[in-house]
């Protein structure tokens, strides 16, 4: 089955794109904006609306496959590449993807998505949400071919048994970090709450209070209205703040989160980016410190690391380092869908649990057939997403996850 065609059409994602640098600088929120000029170049406003750009591969039985480019939320953060719009996006897909894949042949998910990452564009290598895209309409294709769920396709490139059981599922907050946990709870999610804790003064406090107080009153919630066969794990994003807070002194931010450690038994505790050093080297000398001293406390902290673990190299430093327990694997960050495969079975081989992430700033079709990858390298969770709702993000991870499942176990059967 050949490509007979390519469209890309500009979308919207599920959910905003935030200025970080901004936001840490202290803009003020007013309803749901921002108010404020935006301090990372290509940002129109500090909160601005996401967008994506949808590239469909017309096949020759009239049928298509698509995928969808999109940024993440943070973009121009922490070393990543800069914000596109959807515009963009479909303009640079239409111009790097469509000479090359036009009338080409539907192969393996694994050649194709390669492929798509060796890509270049004027010299430079093409832009990752446009590789994030089109391979996931490469590998939406080569399921469609196949007649297979994405998940089996993933699992025969890379020789994986596909899990029996669900992944767990993590969901976050955004900043209705109330009642969203609430809904978290009902709905079982396995990993939660995310906090957004982006602001040092408003969301940890000058001492640390405030998040201290959010952290006890998560686990309160849990062990108050959750079913009691519920025992989520913990995470909590505090995005360097808790090391504003703290002037980045390893010894200091030890001692807190082993408060925060006490406040949240009997729940497995994460805590992602304790420091955001504002360069690499910096940050695996602090989060090496930081793990060194809980350790040697014999405190039950997993640290997590996200910003500058962005490509699948800097995932497998991270990977081989004594500086986190955990790495997020950033599914857009990295680009072709390939690399979020070989990256997350990496980490497991290096003995650090790996959460297949992304972005709220994702679609329904990223986040379907990134459930898929999940289902065959199976990490110790994947991300719920788009958006910040909660429920929309559930359904859509958590119903695919279903679906893969059923029909895996009727095939199984003879069907």
């Amino acid at each position: 089955m050949k490509i007979k065609k390519i469209i890309a059409t500009p979308g919207l994602n599920g959910f905003y794109n935030d200025d970080k640098a901004a936001i840490r600088k202290g803009a003020k929120m007013d309803g749901f904006i921002y108010r404020g000029l935006p301090m990372t170049p290509g940002f129109r406003m500090i909160r601005q609306p996401g967008e994506c750009a949808s590239l469909m591969f017309i096949l020759e039985d009239g049928d298509y496959a698509f995928g969808d480019c999109v940024v993440v939320q943070y973009s121009g953060a922490g070393g990543r590449e800069g914000i596109l719009t959807g515009k963009e996006m479909a303009e640079l897909a239409m111009e790097a993807i469509a000479p090359g894949f036009e009338g080409r042949q539907v192969t393996t998910f694994k050649e194709m998505s390669m492929e798509i990452d060796r890509i270049e564009h004027k010299g430079e290598k093409l832009h990752a949400s446009v590789c994030y895209g089109a391979s996931q309409a490469a590998l939406d294709a080569v399921a469609k071919v196949r007649k297979l769920t994405p998940a089996e396709v993933v699992a025969e490139d890379y020789g994986l048994e596909i899990s029996k059981e669900p992944i767990r599922i993590h969901t976050q907050s955004g900043d209705d970090r109330y009642t969203n946990v609430d809904k978290m709870i009902l709905k079982k999610a396995g990993w939660m709450p995310h906090g957004l804790i982006n602001n040092a003064k408003e969301k940890v406090g000058e001492k640390g209070e405030i998040f201290l107080g959010y952290a006890k009153w998560v686990r309160d919630r849990i062990l108050d209205i959750g079913e009691k066969d519920y025992r989520p794990a913990l995470r909590f994003d505090v995005y360097g703040t808790v090391g504003e807070v703290f002037n980045n002194n390893p010894g200091r931010i030890v001692n807190y989160l082993a408060e925060v450690r006490k406040v949240t038994e009997p729940f497995e505790l994460f805590i992602e980016m304790p420091v955001d050093m504002g360069n690499k080297d910096d940050q695996f000398k602090v989060m090496r410190e930081i793990r060194k001293g809980l350790k040697e406390g014999n405190l039950d902290v997993n640290l997590v690391i996200d910003e500058y673990a962005n490509t699948f190299e800097e995932v497998k430093e991270w990977a081989d380092s004594d500086a986190c327990d955990m790495i997020q694997v950033k599914t857009p960050d990295l680009g072709a869908l390939h690399l979020t495969v070989e990256a997350v079975l990496y980490c497991k081989r290096a003995g650090k649990k790996v959460y297949q992430g992304g972005s709220c700033t994702e679609t329904d079709q990223s986040a379907r057939l990134c459930t898929n990858i999940a289902l065959a390298t199976q990490p110790f969770a994947t991300s719920g997403k788009p958006g910040m709702g909660v429920d929309e993000a559930i359904m859509i991870v958590h119903n695919e996850m279903q679906r893969v499942l059923a029909i895996i176990k009727e095939r199984e059967k003879g069907l």
